[in-house]
């Protein structure tokens, strides 16, 4: 039997499972901002995502995104969405759903993204 896995939609900010580490990729248990459209991520059979992991460490550099920690984005603490390491994941490496990303966020990672992947 198959355990069932996360369902996610873009905007969504999961708590994720990154372990184990490969090169320059996050490690351990970090945020990450689901960037993938609904289509794909509630396409039946569909096992992975399209996200930007969120990281405590940033800056206001072009293709970082603030995201404050809020009620809304259920964060600890303030976090950036770095669009230069956009991933696909597994969707068993989702962990739990902490909150959503404001529409003006969401709107300034697709146009980080849009830059940094020439679109």
């Amino acid at each position: 039997m198959t355990a069932e896995l996360p369902r996610c939609s873009r905007g969504e900010i999961w708590q994720l499972d990154w372990n184990p580490l490969r090169g320059s990729e996050p490690s351990g248990f970090r945020p990450g901002l689901i960037v993938q459209s609904d289509l794909g991520n509630h396409a039946p059979g569909a096992r992975t995502t399209i996200l930007v992991p969120l990281s405590h460490e940033g800056g206001p550099y072009a293709f970082c995104i603030p995201i404050p920690r809020s009620k809304e984005s259920g964060l600890a603490t303030d976090a950036w969405a770095n669009a230069t390491q956009v991933l696909t994941v597994d969707k068993d490496r989702l962990m739990k759903r902490l909150g959503t990303a404001t529409p003006a966020q969401i709107k300034s990672v697709a146009v980080a993204l849009s830059a940094v992947l020439d679109l």
